[in-house]
């Protein structure tokens, strides 16, 4: 009996174990499985996407701003390994924003459509601040995503709008007159110091003198030092045997000579220079070369390319262009022994003796700013009057750049815009065959007469400016091209026509291009000057007048006027 008391007390007690155990695991699942709910519940489905943390993490984690000195290394996302999901990026736009006839050129592949609520004016008004899009970009949130370059797979970060002045158009689309869209470049374009620039001052074969107020070291081929050169010693550079001579002592074949002292300047025969002095020896001569840091150039050279009373957003649009085509030669030159020369040839440099106060505010209020197009540097062409109109660089060198087009030119009142030269049927005649393009005794000349901008013809480029023209005469006829024309008449530009025993300035106006056989009078009436392409730098003198007061990024609407769909960047 008692050991069947025993063994029901036994079952009892198993029997309520079991039954206390089932219900805690049940307890236990029902929590799990809420928490299960839980986790799940802010997103759609029953899983979780990795594309949606990736963005969240982005977002968290990017430190990317706009404008900066060194590129931002690219936020890590969080995703697994099998996720295929893309992120969402503004689409690469299939035409460019210019609303002129589409260019044979490569395309931007970054380029984002917006549409400005600003009306467009012959010449467009900076408030301070870029007009907002419309057509805003298909991003998650408010802000802009930096578009993708199509060789990439990786996740661009989010740019984040800056508040410096200097900035805000270059971050924001901008419509000018010509209807250019401003194109984000990818952070990676960046340059984190500024470059040096290798100026040519010249090649000889005789001794030079070099003094500096610091001390200066003597480096050769390999960069290593070789000495040091007291400040304020004169010292004696040549060649000789192949070799760089410096004060009687023969070192290496290219030999540096470097102020101790980065910020003083040191005189090269007399004149001042900024960096330093490359010695190479060359063909039994010495080429000196001036490397310089970029900005330190441009303070010699903007002062000797515009007048330093203009207007500041005139000079500082001048920086620009110069910096920008300095930096598009030196990637032309980067394998020659320079970049450049200091005559017209490239840009004139004078060093520090050229230097102004006006024209190095102008450096500095834009420093590292450069015109981009298809993220490079443009070639960016100036010339010192477009006598109303500037031209397509088809037109004058057979060449079809997207960002040299013809748009009209602002500068009035100048002896550069209007002029008008006056000489002989007989001297004209003498001038064509000095240059083997004589035709005999001039009968006529076939070319249409120059009639209003924009009216391009066969032998007229947009501007007006004359493509080709032909002489007929007693012995034949020459068709001359224009850049040759203007050179063998020694004309300061090719927009011009010819008015034969009709005074311009006196008559109507209307061009004559037939010849009497006598003693005929040939006057030249001719607008600008220069080749016609890119920045008419009277018209931007004229434009900056023009200016809103308090308006301190004005050189920007300059430069979108008169270079059509660049890009304005802040480089370093």
């Amino acid at each position: 009996m008692k050991t069947k008391r025993l063994q029901l007390m036994i079952m009892a007690t198993l029997f309520l174990g079991v039954n206390i155990g089932g219900a805690s695991v049940a307890q236990g699942a029902t929590l799990q499985h809420k928490s299960t709910v839980v986790t799940k519940k802010p997103m759609p489905k029953s899983t979780v996407s990795t594309i949606n943390v990736s963005k969240v993490n982005t977002t968290k984690k990017s430190s990317f701003r706009p404008l900066v000195t060194k590129p931002v290394a690219k936020p890590v996302a969080k995703t697994t390994s099998k996720s295929t999901a893309t992120p969402t990026v503004a689409k690469p736009s299939a035409k460019p924003v210019n609303a002129a006839k589409p260019s044979t050129a490569a395309k931007p592949t970054t380029t984002v459509k917006t549409v400005s609520t600003a009306k467009s004016t012959a010449v467009a008004k900076s408030a301070g601040a870029a007009p907002k899009p419309v057509a805003k970009p298909v991003a998650t949130g408010a802000k802009p995503i930096a578009q993708k370059p199509a060789a990439s797979k990786q996740t661009t970060p989010k740019v984040v709008k800056t508040t410096e002045a200097d900035s805000i158009k270059a971050n924001t689309a901008v419509i000018t007159r010509n209807k250019v869209g401003s194109v984000m470049t990818p952070a990676t374009e960046r340059i984190e110091h500024v470059p040096n620039v290798r100026v040519l001052l010249g090649s000889r074969s005789s001794d030079a003198k070099v003094t500096s107020t610091a001390n200066m070291v003597v480096l050769n081929s390999n960069n290593g030092q070789v000495s040091t050169i007291s400040a304020n010693r004169g010292t004696s550079i040549g060649v000789q045997g192949g070799k760089i001579v410096v004060n009687g002592k023969a070192i290496d074949n290219v030999v540096t000579l470097k102020p101790a002292n980065s910020d003083a300047p040191f005189l090269f025969e007399g004149k001042g220079y900024r960096g330093g002095l490359t010695l190479r020896a060359n063909n039994g001569k010495m080429m000196v070369i001036n490397s310089v840091p970029l900005e330190d150039y441009l303070y010699g050279v903007v002062p000797q390319e515009v007048v330093p009373s203009w207007p500041a957003a005139a000079l500082e649009a001048q920086a620009v262009a110069a910096r920008t085509y300095a930096l598009h030669t030196m990637e032309e030159n980067k394998g020659k022994l320079y970049d450049v020369s200091t005559s017209t040839d490239h840009q004139v440099y004078n060093g520090v003796s050229g230097e102004t106060q006006a024209t190095t505010n102008a450096v500095n209020k834009t420093k590292g700013m450069v015109m981009l197009y298809n993220q490079r540097p443009i070639n960016a062409l100036f010339h010192s009057d477009g006598g109303g109109y500037t031209e397509d660089s088809v037109n004058v060198w057979g060449s079809d750049v997207p960002y040299l087009k013809g748009v009209k030119d602002f500068s009035t009142g100048t002896s550069t815009s209007n002029w008008t030269v006056t000489t002989s049927r007989q001297a004209l005649e003498s001038k064509l065959n000095a240059a083997s393009k004589g035709v005999g005794k001039l009968k006529s000349i076939q070319l249409t007469p120059l009639g209003k901008p924009g009216q391009q013809t066969s032998d007229r480029g947009v501007s007006g400016r004359i493509k080709s023209a032909t002489f007929i005469g007693t012995s034949g006829k020459t068709t001359v091209d224009g850049d040759s024309l203007r050179s063998i008449l020694g004309l300061k530009s090719t927009l011009f026509d010819f008015y034969v025993n009709h005074n311009p300035v006196k008559g109507t106006g209307k061009a004559y291009h037939n010849f009497t056989g006598n003693n005929d009078t040939v006057y030249i009436k001719g607008h600008g000057w220069g080749h016609g392409l890119g920045m008419s730098q009277w018209g931007a003198a004229e434009m900056a007048k023009r200016a809103t007061p308090g308006d301190a990024n004005y050189y920007q609407t300059i430069l979108r006027h008169y270079y059509s769909g660049i890009t304005l960047k802040k480089m370093y």
